[in-house]
């Protein structure tokens, strides 16, 4: 991972059980040095000159691969990336036209970096965008395009059309990211990448492979309702968790953990609050990361749930960061705890009506 809380996974994962968050305020005149240099997070590293949106995937490319015990090249290895934004930054400040060329595909930016001659794909579902990339590099192994499919979303969205654009929805919050609060006012952006190793259980257990936890099922629909909002007659995240809970061999009462989507806004959260008081009579144990992170759209759903693998790994949930006064009667995690954990819920909910619910488990 690379995230606002630090360059690699375990830096990130670390401050966050920690509580503590990446937001900071940002002089948005000064944003056009987010352009024009190279963050210092890869300052003395091989992708000093590249895009920050390519840059954090490689990085994030790099060390879920190590991890995984595998290295480059991985010819056999199926692909998918997504991501909300892509290079959008550097269209906006776009000063060499001849330059475009590079700037058309940034699932073929990672093709080639991994040097793959599999199946890739590009995914684009707004804020939906990763746990649409996990299912999709999911599939490649179920229907045996692959042993091992790496499934990666990335965006770098601190640029003056994306920042006006939410101010623009009245989206944006003033001081502060406070998911599921009384005092919640809206969105902070956020940066960065995330990426997973999928791979089939024979092969992995060949490899000697560390294994965070086992993919059971996902589902996804749309409400066909609002670009922004969600149709409060027919919802269809509803009918995507018990998709999800079903295809998962699952009942709901067998969920122990839930990352929400928790953008701190006023509808979201309250329309996330209602789905899970409604399905998840057992309180579970509810946690929201984008206090610590920020929301980095086509990114957030990737680092969610790498912390999802992670909690069931590690058998520790992560804290709302952010959360003031809950509005909610929900199980919230307000500092991170040790507890039994088999089963771990992923969901997000992305503009033009996304929805999409994973569930991990440990194997």
């Amino acid at each position: 991972m690379v995230t606002s809380l630090g360059s690699d996974r375990q830096t990130t994962w670390s401050r966050l059980l920690a509580g503590e968050s990446g937001i900071k305020r940002v002089d948005a005149f000064s944003l056009a040095s987010v352009f024009w240099h190279p963050t210092l997070w890869h300052s003395t590293e091989e992708f000093y000159n590249l895009p920050k949106v390519e840059g954090f995937l490689k990085k994030a490319v790099n060390e879920a691969v190590g991890d995984a015990n595998l290295t480059l090249p991985l010819p056999d290895c199926g692909l998918v990336i997504g991501s909300s934004r892509g290079y959008q930054a550097e269209y906006e400040h776009l000063v060499n036209p001849t330059n475009w060329l590079n700037l058309l595909s940034l699932s073929g930016a990672i093709a080639a970096y991994i040097q793959t001659k599999n199946t890739v794909l590009s995914s684009m579902a707004a804020c939906a965008t990763g746990n649409w990339t996990i299912f999709q590099a999911y599939e490649l192994i179920q229907q045996g395009r692959c042993n091992v499919a790496i499934a990666g979303a990335s965006d770098a969205v601190l640029t003056p059309l994306t920042i006006a654009g939410f101010q623009k929805l009245g989206a944006m919050a003033k001081t502060g990211l406070y998911p599921f609060s009384l005092e919640r006012e809206g969105m902070v952006l956020g940066e960065g990448a995330a990426v997973l190793v999928l791979e089939s259980l024979t092969s992995a257990q060949s490899r000697k492979a560390k294994i965070y936890g086992q993919i059971l099922g996902c589902g996804i629909t749309n409400d066909a309702f609002h670009l922004t909002n969600f149709d409060p007659e027919h919802p269809q995240g509803a009918i995507a968790i018990n998709d999800c809970l079903k295809r998962s061999g699952l009942l709901a009462q067998d969920v122990d953990f839930i990352s929400t989507h928790g953008t701190g806004t006023t509808i979201n959260d309250a329309m996330e609050a209602r789905l899970i008081q409604k399905i998840f009579t057992h309180s579970p144990y509810i946690s929201a990361t984008k206090g610590a992170t920020g929301h980095a759209l086509g990114a957030t759903g990737m680092m969610e749930a790498a912390f999802c693998l992670l909690a069931l790994h590690e058998r520790v949930f992560p804290p709302c960061v952010g959360m003031r006064s809950p509005a909610f009667d929900l199980n919230f995690v307000k500092d991170s705890c040790r507890k039994s954990i088999q089963t771990a819920l992923n969901l997000s909910f992305g503009f033009g009506g996304q929805n999409t619910a994973i569930c991990f488990a440990t194997v």
